[in-house]
C-alpha cells in the first residue's frame, strides 16, 4: 500500500472531491465509488440549481403558496432532516443563518448546510466498511478520521485570504471535520439575512474556520461565524466540541485555544495538493 495513502479526485457540486485513504488500490477506488455515488445523489435531490431537483419542487410550492404552506407529505425523511437543522441554526443564530439568505420573497436554499452534511453521509460509507485513515474533503472543506496513514494527525491549512495559495496557519486532526467559510475562494458569495444586521467593513471577517465532529455543523458555524466575525468566536464555542478561527477585515487572526494549531515549521498541508484542485 502506498505509504502516504491512496488518492482519488473529481468532480461533485460545482467544486472538487478529495478522498485520501489507507488502503490498496483495488479498495480505494470502490470507496471512492461509493463516496462519490453518495455525494452525487444527495446533490441530484439537495441542489437548488437543478429545477427536478427536491429542493427546488419544494422551493417553488412554498412561493406559490406565498409562503404559508407547510412541508408535503412527500418530502423525504432527508430534506425533513435537513431543513429541521437549518430551522435549528437560524434560531440558534438570531437569524444570521437563514434559508433565505436573499429574502422571505425568494426560494429556500439549504447549501449552507447541506455541502457538509453531505459529506458526513458519505463518510458513513468508510467508517461502515471499517477503513481506519481516511481525509474525506469537498470545495475545501474536510471530514477525516484516525490520522495519515504516515502516522501523524492529519494537517488542514487556513488559507490566507490575500494570498490564497498560502496557508497562514496550520490545523491538525487526527478525527473530526474542519471548514472555512470564506471571501477568497468564490468573491463575496455569502449573503447576509436582513435579520443578521448590517455590520461596518472595519467589523467584518474574511475568512472564518471551524473545528469539530460532524462536518455539517462545522460548516454552517463558519457560515455564521463569518458574518459574526470576533463575535463568532464566542458563539461558536458555546456548542460542545467545536472551536473557531477568524481572520478579520485588517488582516488579523484570532483563534479559540481549543483550536489544536502547532507552529511547526514543517507542514505537509493535507489540503493543499495542488491549487487545481480548487479551480
Amino acid at each position: 500500500m502506498n505509504p502516504a495513502g491512496e488518492r482519488r479526485n473529481w468532480s461533485v457540486m460545482g467544486t472538487r472531491a478529495s478522498l485520501t485513504i489507507d488502503c490498496t488500490e483495488a479498495e480505494a477506488d470502490r470507496a471512492a465509488t461509493e463516496v462519490a455515488a453518495v455525494l452525487a445523489d444527495i446533490e441530484r435531490r439537495m441542489s437548488s440549481y437543478r429545477p427536478d431537483s427536491e429542493v427546488s419542487v419544494l422551493a417553488a410550492t412554498l412561493l406559490q403558496a406565498g409562503g404559508g404552506a407547510t412541508s408535503p407529505p412527500t418530502v423525504s425523511d432527508d430534506l425533513r432532516e435537513v431543513l429541521a437543522a437549518c430551522s435549528w441554526l437560524e434560531s440558534a443564530s438570531d437569524g444570521v443563518f437563514s434559508m433565505y439568505p436573499r429574502g422571505r420573497d425568494q426560494p429556500l436554499d439549504v447549501a449552507g448546510f447541506v455541502k457538509g452534511w453531505s459529506v458526513d453521509r458519505a463518510a458513513e460509507v468508510l467508517l461502515t466498511r471499517g477503513f481506519r485513515h481516511w481525509a474525506l474533503g469537498v470545495g475545501g472543506d474536510w471530514r477525516c478520521h484516525g490520522g495519515h496513514p504516515a502516522g501523524r494527525p492529519w494537517q488542514f491549512g487556513i488559507l490566507d485570504p490575500s494570498t490564497p495559495t498560502r496557508a497562514r496557519a496550520m490545523v491538525a486532526l487526527t478525527t473530526g471535520a474542519i471548514a472555512t467559510s470564506g471571501r477568497y475562494e468564490r468573491g463575496d458569495h455569502v449573503f447576509t439575512p436582513a435579520a443578521a444586521g448590517a455590520r461596518p467593513a472595519s467589523a467584518a471577517a474574511l475568512s472564518f474556520t471551524v473545528t469539530g465532529p460532524q462536518l455539517g455543523w462545522a460548516d454552517a458555524f463558519a457560515t455564521v461565524g463569518l458574518l459574526m466575525a470576533e463575535d463568532g468566536l464566542g458563539w461558536v464555542a458555546g456548542f460542545d466540541g467545536y472551536a473557531g478561527a477568524v481572520i478579520t477585515a485588517a488582516g488579523e487572526m484570532f483563534a479559540d485555544t481549543a483550536m489544536t494549531m502547532p507552529r511547526s515549521a514543517q507542514w505537509e498541508l493535507d489540503n493543499l495538493p495542488s491549487w487545481d484542485d480548487y479551480r
